[in-house]
């Protein structure tokens, strides 16, 4: 069962990691610890690795302040809370910090020091993940204690190492330095046997990004069922990256001697997903930013001509009365948990839409790019609000060029160059 993997057993993995920069040695030992760990809490694991408890577009974090976690440490160790910060001064790591005081720690009761009932001490990774799951979900009166008292209960049973990696996950410094494609790694070759299944593991990452979903899904039911995993509207698709070149030249050649040439506006990049009525907008870093802009939920229900659909755009700020768009930094005002109308009024925006994923039940992001801007053009009913980005097929250098300069000229941080 879940319950019998000691957490300790987590932490010195992590340890072991944290003193190698090889990622095959990184991968070995997460292989190492896939197999061995049951696989009713393997999500929680990965998560726990990842150094988060849910993927991104959940919204919850643990995000516990460094003041907090010193009373916590001072509760559990019994220093004083200026001896905690000045040990902290030292070491300029909280983690470190709490290892090097309970290292020095003595025995408070004689059972401790006979070394009985530890094993009904021994933090086991199921008791640690739902333990930071209460304190991630805590809030209103009377919250603060009990984040409190919850960490300082995790430090006052955990051993040094384990006090170590409990406080960097709680104040969000892991940073064990896996990269998710890692990790992806290990899932093949721990579940599979091989990493050539690597990439069918990706392609499901890629369309629902939550690790820990995928290996629960790869131990449980297998490869076959991987490949099942389909876009889901609500669930955000990770964005295609861009590489970046430094001519016209190389962009052609990279491209095969013609490109969709795109303005690259300057605002906040927007997934957004339409199912009926529901829109739900996500960040470029798979967030839910739905709460910053009601202003395009509405153009989106509007313009948006289908059932179900998943399109990116660029959200950009503009001054109504020019039609002048503006920088990205005035958009950020809009980034705000209260006021919110209020920035809807003062910073209004356009949604620039360049890519369709998904149409009523169909993928199109194994789709070639002028299909996918296609059905764009198909599903868009274009407005003051919400209109297409502006693109251009270009097949020689001097009209990239030029199309790069109008761009820039017209607010835009350059272009965007894709493949036909």
């Amino acid at each position: 069962m879940g319950e019998r993997l000691k957490y300790l057993y987590l932490t010195e993995i992590y340890s072991k990691i944290e003193s190698t920069t090889k990622r095959l040695e990184m991968t070995a030992l997460l292989v190492e610890l896939f197999k061995k760990a049951p696989i009713e809490i393997i999500d929680k694991i990965v998560y726990l690795t990842q150094g988060k408890l849910f993927p991104d577009y959940i919204g919850i974090e643990l995000g516990v302040a460094d003041r907090m976690t010193m009373r916590a440490i001072a509760n559990a160790s019994g220093l004083s809370l200026k001896e905690v910060e000045k040990i902290y001064k030292e070491t300029g790591d909280l983690g470190a910090t709490v290892e090097k005081i309970l290292s020095q720690r003595k025995s408070v009761s004689i059972l401790d020091f006979f070394g009985q009932s530890v094993s009904e001490k021994e933090l086991t990774i199921e008791e640690v993940y739902n333990t930071f799951i209460k304190i991630a979900k805590a809030s209103g009166p009377g919250s603060q204690d009990f984040k409190l008292s919850l960490l300082t209960r995790l430090i006052k049973r955990a051993k040094p190492i384990e006090a170590k990696y409990i406080v960097r996950t709680v104040t969000g410094r892991l940073r064990l330095g896996i990269a998710d494609m890692t990790i992806l790694d290990a899932l093949a070759e721990a579940f599979t046997g091989s990493k050539a299944y690597r990439d069918v593991i990706e392609r499901a990452y890629n369309v629902h990004p939550d690790l820990g979903y995928i290996a629960m899904i790869l131990a449980n039911q297998g490869l076959d069922a991987v490949k099942k995993i389909k876009i889901t509207i609500g669930i955000p698709i990770q964005p295609m990256l861009a590489e970046r070149l430094s001519n016209s030249s190389e962009i052609l050649e990279k491209l095969g001697g013609k490109c969709m040439a795109e303005y690259k506006y300057d605002g906040e990049r927007v997934q957004a997903h339409k199912n009926g009525e529901k829109i739900i907008l996500f960040s470029r870093r798979l967030e839910n930013i739905t709460h910053h802009y009601p202003d395009v939920v509405e153009i989106v229900k509007k313009s948006i001509n289908v059932e179900k659909a998943i399109v990116e755009g660029e959200v950009v700020a503009v001054n109504e009365d020019t039609g002048e768009m503006l920088p990205f930094q005035e958009l950020m005002h809009r980034r705000r948990k209260y006021g919110v109308k209020e920035a809807i009024e003062k910073y209004p925006v356009t949604f620039f839409l360049f890519d369709c994923l998904y149409v009523d039940g169909e993928d199109y992001t194994i789709k070639p790019y002028p299909e996918r801007r296609e059905k764009l053009k198909e599903i868009v009913i274009e407005s003051d609000k919400c209109r297409l980005a502006i693109s251009k097929i270009i097949d020689n250098p001097k009209d990239l060029e030029l199309f790069f300069e109008e761009a820039v000229s017209s607010g835009c941080e350059g272009i965007m160059c894709k493949s036909l």
